[in-house]
């Protein structure tokens, strides 16, 4: 009971702060640089990883910042070496939080760091059985030849306790939010991508571009364990929420957990969702955001929440 209070106390600070920032314009949030992580440019000041332990990584500045001076800090782990501005870095092999910076050493004038919460995840053979720990995941099923270029079984699990749910996981999104509806107990265990927090990030930034204010999304749905997902009644075991690259989202600026009337007509329905479905449409086609392409789709409300749409980064675009 006390971990539940705790979650919807957060969930109620956290809107409230998202709200009163509504009046203020926009702000990405972008460091002077970029990083490139396996295979994403990653612009924010603040992001986030996910290893395995004593999992070696790189990380690097983008080719257009590759002729400044950068340097390397760590909270826990090995820094393995710097090769120009290519870093190598050691996870821990303790589970937990840690924090890598990047920081650009230049003039006052411009100083950037790009701070990232490196998470050591449990490993999936950690499972007894269907669990981590009191966590129901349950089981993953083989991955067919014809789809594994696109899917493949989370190798960790990234574990969610009550001291990580105000931590931002990137500037406009929080731990909290990234919470399963599976229970409302903690810890809880989740699989997450990278490419997904980067095109929540990126998607959002395009529709406060296209007019439509948004300080973050609405959540309906991001990772649903096999357990979970058949317990809902989905029959298949290829939903991308499965895998940590799916997000039901919706833009809620009232505060109320239902997608706003985005259009002005006095109602929000699925021509709402459909304005949102359009943006996200663009933003796949659109060459620099290619990496991140995925599945699309826009429902309607069902008198228990409103209208929202689904996007992953499956690796290439579809619509339903």
């Amino acid at each position: 009971m006390k971990n539940k209070i705790i979650i919807v106390f957060s969930l109620t600070i956290i809107l409230i702060s998202i709200f009163s920032l509504n009046t203020a314009a926009f702000s990405e949030k972008r460091a002077d640089f970029s990083i490139i992580y396996d295979n994403l440019e990653i612009p924010f000041q603040t992001f986030s990883i996910f290893v395995l332990p004593g999992e070696e990584i790189e990380i690097s500045t983008a080719k257009e910042d590759k002729d400044e001076i950068y340097t390397f800090e760590n909270s826990g782990g090995q820094y393995l070496y710097q090769k120009g501005n290519t870093f190598g870095w050691q996870a821990p092999t303790e589970s937990g939080h840690y924090e890598l910076n990047i920081k650009y050493r230049g003039t006052k004038e411009r100083s950037s760091e790009i701070k990232l919460n490196a998470f050591v995840l449990y490993p999936r053979e950690e499972k007894n059985g269907q669990y981590m720990e009191d966590f129901r995941i349950g089981n993953y099923p083989e991955i067919p030849a014809d789809k594994k270029d696109h899917y493949s079984k989370p190798a960790g699990f990234l574990k969610i306790e009550e001291s990580m749910l105000d931590l931002n996981l990137t500037p406009h999104f929080k731990m909290v939010q990234f919470l399963t509806r599976q229970s409302t107990e903690l810890p809880q265990f989740i699989a997450i991508q990278e490419s997904l927090l980067l095109k929540l990030e990126l998607f959002l930034a395009e529709v406060n571009k296209a007019g439509y204010k948004a300080e973050t999304f609405g959540i309906v749905s991001l990772y649903r364990s096999p357990y979970f997902n058949k317990k809902l009644g989905n029959n298949t075991d290829f939903s991308r929420h499965l895998y940590g690259d799916a997000a039901d989202i919706y833009i809620d600026n009232s505060g109320n957990q239902w997608m706003d009337d985005l259009n002005g007509d006095g109602h929000s329905n699925i021509n709402d969702a459909n304005i949102l479905y359009n943006l996200a449409f663009k933003f796949d086609k659109k060459e620099e955001y290619l990496k991140l392409q995925g599945g699309l789709s826009s429902y309607q409300g069902n008198g228990v929440r409103g209208p929202f749409i689904h996007i992953d980064t499956r690796g290439f675009h579809v619509s339903w």
